[in-house]
């Protein structure tokens, strides 16, 4: 079974339905599943004391937490986040900096470590964000650190019809799936999350296909 790691940060839950459409996309593709991780505050706290929001925010408060360990122990990863002045949020900044503890540089007698595992494996981004401003920019920073670990990055492309639908307003483009959290009507919308269902059924085809590959 190819395990496909959806790890999301999420404060008004956005972001955590797009991760639920990406599951949904995951489970579309034969011999793929997905787990859903959420980052936790990094100070511990609960989000909704410190954002004020109201009881909606419950509603994903069940799902694991994610450890930088989830990053080597799947065939494939999504990452989500909100974009806050063009940047990911300071919880996913947070949860990438811990994952320096997989770092170990490679020596004759040690070849193999957590980072290196992590070389050519299938990744992609999501996002949200009040006004989508600044959401392809932030995207755009998290492949800096996927390429640092050496992963395959996949994209949308103009592969779903909603991306380059010029009557639609909203989130998502050729790099990943994203929302606008602050539009009027419920958020995210019906296109935003097709995009985001395309996105998990081609990071599941993907997975897949490294994960089979020939060892050696």
């Amino acid at each position: 079974m190819t395990t496909i790691n959806i790890i999301f940060h999420s404060v008004t839950g956005h972001t955590f339905r797009l991760a639920e459409a990406l599951g949904e996309g995951v489970s579309a593709i034969k011999g793929c599943r997905p787990q859903l991780k959420r980052i936790p505050e990094p100070s511990g706290a609960d989000p909704i004391t410190m954002s004020g929001l109201d009881e909606t925010v419950h509603n994903y408060l069940h799902i694991p937490e994610a450890v930088v360990e989830d990053l080597v122990d799947c065939d494939g990863i999504a990452v989500g986040f909100s974009v806050y002045w063009g940047n990911m949020n300071y919880a996913m900044k947070h949860f990438l900096d811990s994952a320096a503890k997989l770092w170990s540089f490679a020596s004759p007698d040690k070849p193999v470590t957590a980072a290196t595992e992590l070389i050519g494996k299938p990744a992609t981004v999501f996002t949200g964000g009040g006004t989508g401003l600044g959401n392809d920019a932030a995207i755009l920073g998290m492949w800096t650190a996927l390429g640092f670990f050496g992963m395959t990055i996949v994209t949308l492309g103009l592969s779903v019809p909603e991306i380059s639908d010029p009557s639609r307003v909203g989130g998502g483009s050729p790099l990943g799936a994203g929302t606008f959290s602050r539009r009027p009507g419920d958020r995210p919308s019906v296109a935003e999350m097709s995009i985001a269902r395309a996105q998990g059924r081609a990071l599941a085809e993907t997975s897949r296909a490294w994960a089979q590959r020939p060892s050696g």
